[in-house]
C-alpha cells in the first residue's frame, strides 16, 4: 500500500513591503549609514575584479524591499503621465517609430542643418597652405561630411552611433590586428601610418553593446564610459569606436541607455501621437461637420407590422441621396428633414497648437520644419531663425571631438605625422541671411566709429578690425592707409564722418589722425 504523503498548506503570499520599512523589517534593527550605502549604491558590474563581481539578477533578488522601489518609482511616473515611456523604450521600438514622417522630418531637419555647411579646415602661422588644401581634399574623398551626417541622423533616431576606425593592419603572420587592443593615432602608431589602408564606418547602436566599464569610482576619468565595447559578438576597444550621441541621460539611466543618450525620437513621439490624434479628429470633425436629421414618429413605427423595415428603408434612401446636389422627397404630414450644421471654429487652433509644440520640443521653428511663416503682427520669423542657428551651433560642438580623430588619422596616413596646430571651424549656419549680416555689421561699424570719436581707438585699429570681420568682404585690405583726397562723399545721413573714419581720411575739422 502506497504511503500517502501529506500535502502541504499552501503558502500565504507575501506581504507587499513598504520602501520606507522595507530594509529595517529585514534587518530587525536600526538603520546604519553603510547599510543605505551598501543596499542603494550602484550595482557591482565588469568594470569591479573578479571576485567582487555579482550578478544583478542576483544583487536584486537579494535586496529586500528592491521590487517595492520599483513599483513605487513606476507608480510615480504613472502618476506623472509618464507611463509607459520611463525608460529606454528599446531599440526595436526606435526602428518602428524612425519610419514616421513626422518623426523622420524633425530628425532629418537638424540633421542636414548641422552638416549643411561643415567645416573649414585651419592651421597655424607655419603650416603651410598647400597641407591645408591636401587634408581639404583628402577628407572629401572620405566623404567626411555624408559620414557624419549619417550618423548624427542615426543620433537622432537610435540615441547615438558609433564611427569605427578601421586601419586595415595586419600582423607579421598575415592576421588582422586584434581590435581589442587599443588604437593609438600617433607618429609612431604601427597601424596608422603613411598610405595606409583606412576606412571610417558607420555602425548603428542596435549591434553595440557596452562591456567592461568602471561603475564603483567616481573620481576617475572613465566612471560609466565602456573600455570596451561588444559589435555583434566582437570585442572591440574603446578607442577604435568614436561614440556620438546627445541628450546625455542621468547617470543612473547610462546603462539602460546603452551608455549613449536619450533618443531625440523618443521625446518626440508622445509629442507627435497627441498631434497625429488631433489631426484624425479634426478630419472626422468635418465629415460629421453636416448632420441629417429625419424627424418621424418612432414608437409608432415600431409598434406596428413591418415599421422597422419601413424606417429602414426611408434610412437607406437618405444615405444614398445625402450629398449638395442631391434633393430628398419628404411627406409634409408626417416626415421631417432637417440639416445640422457643427461648428467647427477652433479646430485648427488645436491641430496648429499641437503640431508647435513638436516643433518646441525639437528646438526648430515652425517655419523652418513645417514651413508655416509666423502669426502677429511684425512677424518675419528672423529671431527663431536665430535662436535655431545658436541651437545648431550647440548641437555642433557634440561632434567636435569626433571630427577631430578623424582629421588625426587623415594626418597620418597623408604625412605620417600630426600637425597640433591644424583644427577646423564650422562654417556660418545662416551664411544665408544676408540681411542679418549686413545689421550686425553695420552696428558693428557704428560701434567703432564712436570709439574712434572719443580716441579709444586710432583708425589704423579700426581699420584693422573692419579687416577681421568675415562679413565685411574686406580681407584683402592692406596695412598702409590710404592716402587723403580731396573732396568728401555726402549722404544724407550724415556719415560723411563715419565713412572719413573708416577710410582713414581727415574729418570736417580738416585734422587727420
Amino acid at each position: 500500500m502506497a504511503k500517502k504523503i501529506k500535502a502541504e498548506p499552501p503558502q500565504a503570499a507575501p506581504r507587499r513591503i513598504m520602501v520606507e520599512d522595507a530594509l529595517a523589517h529585514a534587518m530587525k534593527r536600526p538603520l546604519t549609514t553603510a547599510d543605505i550605502k551598501r543596499t542603494y549604491a550602484l550595482p557591482q558590474t565588469l568594470g569591479c575584479k573578479q571576485s567582487e563581481r555579482v550578478a544583478l539578477d542576483r544583487q536584486l533578488t537579494r535586496t529586500v524591499g528592491f521590487d517595492s522601489m520599483c513599483g513605487s518609482l513606476a507608480d510615480h511616473a504613472a502618476a506623472m503621465g509618464q507611463f509607459p515611456m520611463t525608460g529606454f523604450v528599446g531599440y526595436g521600438a526606435l526602428q518602428q517609430i524612425a519610419q514616421n514622417g513626422m518623426v523622420r522630418n524633425c530628425i532629418k531637419t537638424v540633421a542636414d542643418d548641422v552638416t549643411r555647411e561643415w567645416i573649414k579646415i585651419t592651421g597655424g602661422e607655419d603650416t603651410p597652405a598647400e597641407m591645408l588644401e591636401q587634408l581639404e581634399t583628402e577628407q572629401r574623398r572620405y566623404r567626411l561630411q555624408e559620414l557624419f551626417n549619417q550618423a548624427i541622423a542615426k543620433v537622432g533616431f537610435m540615441g547615438g552611433a558609433f564611427i569605427f576606425i578601421d586601419t586595415g593592419a595586419q600582423t607579421s603572420e598575415g592576421e588582422d590586428v586584434d581590435l581589442e587592443l587599443p588604437l593609438r593615432l600617433i607618429a609612431e602608431s604601427a597601424e596608422v601610418g603613411k598610405d595606409c589602408d583606412l576606412r571610417f564606418v558607420v555602425v548603428d547602436p542596435v549591434n553595440v553593446s557596452p562591456g567592461e566599464y568602471n561603475s564603483i569610482d567616481p573620481l576617475r576619468e572613465d566612471y560609466m564610459t565602456p573600455r570596451k565595447w561588444f559589435v555583434l559578438g566582437r570585442t572591440v576597444h574603446a578607442s577604435r569606436l568614436l561614440p556620438l550621441y546627445a541628450n546625455e541621460p542621468p547617470v543612473l539611466f547610462k546603462p539602460a541607455y546603452n551608455f549613449l543618450g536619450i533618443p531625440q525620437a523618443q521625446i518626440l513621439w508622445d509629442y507627435i501621437l497627441h498631434w497625429n490624434e488631433c489631426r484624425v479628429y479634426a478630419q472626422d470633425l468635418i465629415k460629421k461637420m453636416s448632420l441629417l436629421v429625419y424627424y418621424t414618429n418612432s414608437q409608432e413605427r415600431m409598434s406596428t407590422m413591418g415599421g422597422i423595415q419601413e424606417l429602414d428603408a426611408v434610412m437607406e434612401v437618405l444615405q444614398h441621396y445625402r450629398d449638395n446636389n442631391s434633393v430628398f422627397l419628404a411627406n409634409t404630414d408626417t416626415d421631417k428633414v432637417e440639416n445640422i450644421t457643427t461648428a467647427i471654429s477652433g479646430v485648427s487652433d488645436v491641430v496648429k497648437q499641437a503640431q508647435e509644440m513638436i516643433a518646441a520640443v525639437n528646438r526648430t521653428p515652425a517655419v523652418k520644419l513645417f514651413g508655416i511663416s509666423p502669426a502677429g503682427f511684425n512677424a518675419t520669423g528672423e529671431s527663431d531663425l536665430r535662436n535655431y542657428n545658436d541651437h545648431i551651433r550647440s548641437q555642433q560642438q557634440l561632434y567636435r571631438h569626433a571630427i577631430q580623430t578623424c582629421l588625426e588619422a587623415l594626418q597620418l596616413k597623408l604625412w605620417g605625422k600630426i600637425d597640433p596646430s591644424i583644427s577646423f571651424e564650422w562654417n556660418e549656419v545662416d551664411m544665408d541671411n544676408e540681411s542679418a549680416q549686413s545689421a550686425n555689421f553695420n552696428a558693428r561699424v557704428t560701434a567703432l566709429a564712436a570709439l574712434k570719436d572719443r580716441n579709444a581707438i586710432s583708425a589704423d585699429e579700426m581699420r584693422q578690425a573692419m579687416r577681421l570681420e568675415k562679413c565685411s568682404h574686406l580681407a584683402f585690405l592692406g596695412d598702409d592707409m590710404p592716402a587723403g583726397e580731396e573732396g568728401e562723399l555726402m549722404t544724407d545721413d550724415g556719415s560723411s564722418d563715419l565713412l572719413a573714419a573708416l577710410m582713414g581720411g581727415k574729418h570736417e575739422d580738416g585734422e587727420g589722425d
